[in-house]
């Protein structure tokens, strides 16, 4: 009978099993470029969400300070660090928050017509506001 040929063409030898050096160092190269790229934007992300949440901490403290303005014809000062025991600002409009043991809160009052808060958070970031146009410090 006849014997199909076989086709040694096809086999991969011994020696070449597997991937090379330079596939790997291919690889290896995208990967960087792409945890390069990655990186910095959700860092960027992360900042921004503590932003908001900061920004969010001032806007409930916004409230306590009209009633207060309304009731008093000013706005309050004070600070809030319940790691430091400080809490004059719970003394000066009533407002003491809850579960923030590792924000520091610091309200100006810039006469009787807007007030200063600035809100730092354990990480270190920082966001001061003048309300009540809610516009960014310095600007």
């Amino acid at each position: 009978m006849f014997a199909p040929a076989r086709l040694t063409a096809a086999k991969t030898p011994p020696h070449r099993r597997g991937f090379s050096l330079l596939e790997l160092l291919v690889v290896m190269a995208l990967l960087v470029a792409i945890v390069a790229i990655a990186v910095p934007a959700y860092r960027g992300y992360v900042a921004t969400a503590r932003d908001g949440a900061l920004l969010q901490r001032l806007l409930a403290l916004r409230v306590f300070q009209e009633d207060v303005r309304l009731r008093t014809g000013s706005y309050g000062s004070g600070r809030y660090d319940a790691a430091a025991g400080v809490a004059t600002l719970s003394t000066a409009i009533g407002w003491e928050p809850s579960g923030d043991e590792d924000v520091v809160y610091t309200v100006t009052a810039n006469g009787g017509t807007s007030w200063t808060g600035t809100v730092r958070d354990a990480g270190g970031q920082a966001l001061c506001r003048v309300f009540p146009d809610n516009r960014p410090c310095g600007s």
